[in-house]
């Protein structure tokens, strides 16, 4: 597990039982400023909101957990702080080094980084209309999980697994797999599915390419009915004011599935 404030040999504020847990994930692509000439323009959060962002989670007591130990957590494996969080970062944008995953550490947080393998150290070439931004080396992956972060798999290029024959859909995700566990040297277990809206059939996919989990884009949270191909994460971006994130944090938990 990847190292955190939250020590599974040292508990606090454990959560009551499994039941209980409510698991709140939170999705950013780029924290920067944005640049003149941005197209996809809510692919990017200001270092000023993403501050914010963090030490609203540190005042109100939020620990970071990953994907995986809430699997572990399912499993009976593990247990979880009493206000877990999940801080991920889709794609791998070299510059998430230059001032994201520091400011994440320096919160006392730690983040879940989904890459896109066949492109490492290539740019965003899936947005062909944006910015092309340099996107992790394999070095740069390698530093991340040294770092304290969790690395997982945004399947090989990045396409959109909907629209594949079913050959094409499931070399994109297995051989991403195979791929990250070549560089880490440890397993992989969690896909971020490109564009966050995944069919039944790419998911099945995912159990077939030998994942343990899948993480999508939607504005809930995390309950323990939650299909472990299907777990939600709130999108972020800079149209999120400090009031709507606060309140997705407190409320979401009660509007159910």
């Amino acid at each position: 597990m990847a190292s955190s404030s939250f020590s599974l040999s040292n508990p606090r504020r454990l959560a009551p039982s499994w039941r209980d847990v409510v698991v709140p994930a939170l999705a950013y692509h780029k924290v920067a400023e944005i640049p003149d000439g941005a197209v996809h323009r809510g692919n990017y959060v200001t270092p000023r909101q993403f501050i914010t962002q963090l030490r609203l989670l540190r005042a109100l007591g939020y620990e970071a957990i990953s994907f995986r130990d809430l699997l572990a957590h399912r499993r009976g494996e593990a247990d979880l702080p009493g206000r877990p969080i999940v801080i991920t970062f889709d794609d791998g944008y070299r510059s998430t080094l230059d001032f994201a995953l520091p400011a994440v550490r320096a919160h006392g947080f730690f983040a879940t980084v989904f890459v896109v393998t066949g492109l490492f150290g290539a740019t965003n070439q899936w947005d062909a209309d944006e910015i092309q931004e340099r996107l992790v080396s394999m070095d740069d992956v390698r530093r991340i999980a040294a770092e304290g972060h969790d690395v997982q798999s945004h399947t090989r290029t990045h396409r959109d697994l909907n629209s594949l024959p079913v050959a094409d859909a499931l070399t994109e995700l297995a051989e991403s797999r195979v791929e990250l566990e070549r560089v880490l040297g440890t397993a992989v277990d969690v896909v971020a599915y490109p564009w966050g809206n995944p069919s039944r059939r790419v998911r099945d996919l995912a159990r077939q390419a030998g994942y343990a989990a899948g993480v999508i884009l939607r504005r809930r949270v995390n309950f323990d009915t939650t299909s472990a191909f299907a777990l939600r994460r709130i999108g972020i971006n800079n149209q999120t004011s400090i009031a709507r994130f606060a309140w997705d944090l407190a409320r979401l938990r009660w509007r159910g599935e």
